[in-house]
């Protein structure tokens, strides 16, 4: 968790890095940019960004931003609204067709499924919605569609294809590490945004963050 001063370089805004104890309510260039990476409700990075709220330091990311971010329907909304592009969806507590991908909305499950095949609709929709008690969220996919995950630290990502992606993501919800699920079907298309906590990047990912520090020094 760190501190950073927002300037420009070569176009983009990157962050300065300091040290947390530096927090200042009355410092208008600072803010706290949070990269524990699990932002999730009752998580410790939510915990932090809501001190920093209540601190009155600008935070990254804000509270709000985090939770719209891991509610897929939420996310798919936002994200839509502002450019970024999102695959066909809707909630249902019912049984789906396939291919497609499902998500739960419920305080129990966190996993998501990949479906191709009827056979598994009935045994996936009732686990779920919890015996159908709860809503999902389906995204509809082509059968040749490709689901990848990557790694974005503040807006940027080692993948050039997914750069523009990327940096419209950090602008909507300002989270400094995530993992970005992409639908690939001749489309880039955002399924979904994940945690990503720091000891899970790898060298590349921690080049980003160094670089980030590095150009404000």
């Amino acid at each position: 968790m760190f501190i950073y001063r927002r300037t420009v370089r070569r176009g983009k805004r990157w962050p300065s890095l300091i040290t947390r104890e530096k927090w200042s309510p009355n410092g208008n260039s600072c803010a706290f940019l949070n990269i524990l990476g699990d932002y999730r409700y009752l998580s410790e990075g939510h915990y932090s960004s809501v001190e920093a709220e209540i601190s009155g330091v600008r935070v990254y990311p804000k509270v709000k931003e985090a939770l719209d971010a891991y509610v897929v329907p939420l996310c798919m909304q936002r994200a839509e609204a502002a450019g970024i592009p999102v695959p066909d969806y809707y909630i249902t507590n019912d049984t789906f067709d396939p291919p497609c991908i499902v998500y739960p909305i419920n305080p129990f499950m966190k996993r998501h499924s990949v479906v191709y095949k009827a056979g598994h609709v009935k045994r996936i929709s009732r686990s779920m919605t919890r015996n159908f008690k709860y809503a999902m969220c389906v995204q509809r996919i082509d059968e040749d569609a490709a689901v990848r995950e990557y790694k974005c630290v503040m807006g940027s990502t080692t993948c050039e294809h997914l750069e523009d992606m990327a940096a419209k993501v950090w602008d909507l919800f300002h989270l400094p590490l995530c993992k970005l699920r992409i639908i690939e079907d001749g489309r880039l298309m955002l399924s979904a945004i994940e945690p990503l906590q720091l000891q899970d990047l790898g060298s590349r990912e921690l080049k980003l963050l160094r670089k980030a520090n590095e150009w404000q020094r």
